[in-house]
């Protein structure tokens, strides 16, 4: 017999299927301010371990984007169509944002990420590295369909909202989620600050429920480290602290998940990033509780050398806990990133992943799951990355 959905998940459905119910009616309007955007990312990926025969050696457009935003008064709508890995085109932020009157608060409605991270919420044209931290993609942080209340204060910011699934997919089978995110900014000048925040989520899983996977650094290789599917739901939370003054900067984050409630029982994972850089010839920027595009003194199109970004990372991924020993992951990352143009830049990554492989081979890249069915413990994976980006 079916089990009935629950009043949470029925209030959450009914709360995404007004916001996209909503979402094309503003762009019905004449008189608002349009503007087109977009981006391009070409990335080549190098890799290999030291004993699992695991090499990779492949260049990709990583993406191909293009946006419309239409604004009125206190009234924005977005929508973004990508290029995804497969080549086919899919739907990543489509939503409106209406300002509440003068209150300094807005809701949005649509299809957009949860508010979780601040590796996660910075856009990827903007990280200092071609991917974010390792808990971020094992602990699946994504967009969805929902709506969400929201205030972007000068030094308070609050982000509270209820979602279903994907529109890309099936949006409305069975899996939700709601998210709250704070941050205080206590120092904020055009060169100097101090973010700390906090953020939580808690998501339920469809019937085939949750699995945790990450891949060796480049999400252009399949998974090195996965659980069994196991999960029926789901809670995240994590702390971020962040600092720029002048050039440098340094951020941190670390995060808990609480995983189960299912027949297997329950799991800990944890993870986070410690992370420090540098810009010669710039200075990274903030804005809305997440970095924002660096800024270029002397950019080549001037008749400057552009800006050089250098960065290092640690960051680790910790899967162990029973019942789903999904195995352990620490990398150091480097990178060095040049700006020809605030918009234009090349740069490379090179790193170094090291895992102690879990319980079970399900859900691993075929090399990986050769080698631990054949006695494996653990492998580092050495690699390096070049990318391309111009954004507009």
């Amino acid at each position: 017999m079916a089990i009935p959905p629950s009043p949470k998940s029925i209030f959450a459905s009914c709360l995404s299927l007004a916001a996209l119910g909503f979402l094309p009616l503003p762009a019905m309007a004449e008189n608002w301010e349009t503007e087109i955007f977009g981006r391009a990312q070409y990335d080549y990926t190098g890799s290999e371990g030291d004993q699992s025969g695991f090499a990779h050696d492949r260049g990709r457009i990583r993406t191909a984007r293009l946006g419309l935003d239409l604004k009125r008064g206190g009234t924005k709508v977005r929508l973004e169509v990508a290029r995804n890995p497969s080549g086919e085109a899919e739907l990543t932020d489509a939503y409106v944002k209406q300002a509440l009157g003068h209150s300094g608060w807005s809701v949005r409605a649509g299809q957009f990420k949860t508010r979780n991270s601040l590796d996660e919420q910075t856009s990827g044209r903007f990280t200092s590295f071609f991917e974010r931290a390792a808990f971020t993609d094992a602990f699946a942080f994504d967009r969805r369909a929902g709506v969400q209340l929201e205030s972007n204060g000068k030094r308070h910011s609050v982000y509270a909202g209820l979602f279903a699934g994907n529109i890309n997919d099936t949006a409305f089978s069975g899996t939700h989620a709601a998210a709250f995110r704070y941050v205080f900014t206590p120092v904020l000048t055009e060169t100097e600050l101090l973010h700390l925040g906090v953020s939580l989520r808690w998501r339920e899983a469809d019937d085939q429920g949750f699995r945790y996977s990450q891949r060796p650094f480049s999400r252009d290789t399949a998974p090195i480290l996965s659980t069994p599917r196991f999960a029926r739901e789901d809670l995240f939370a994590g702390i971020e602290a962040a600092t720029i003054r002048g050039p440098a900067w340094l951020a941190a984050e670390a995060g808990v998940m609480e995983a189960g409630h299912g027949p297997a029982g329950e799991a800990v994972f944890t993870g986070g990033y410690l992370e420090a850089g540098y810009v010669l010839g710039g200075h990274r920027t903030y804005e809305h509780s997440k970095f924002d595009r660096p800024k270029v003194y002397r950019p080549v199109t001037e008749g400057g050398p552009g800006a050089l970004v250098l960065a290092v990372r640690a960051d680790w991924l910790d899967m162990t806990d029973s019942p789903a020993d999904g195995g352990r992951m620490d990398t150091i990352a480097l990178a060095a990133d040049w700006y020809a143009t605030s918009h234009i830049h090349a740069g490379i990554n090179l790193y170094r992943t090291e895992v102690d492989f879990g319980a079970s081979p399900a859900g691993l890249a075929p090399d990986f799951a050769a080698y631990v069915l054949d006695g494996g413990r653990s492998e580092a994976v050495t690699g390096l990355g070049v990318r391309l980006q111009i954004d507009f």
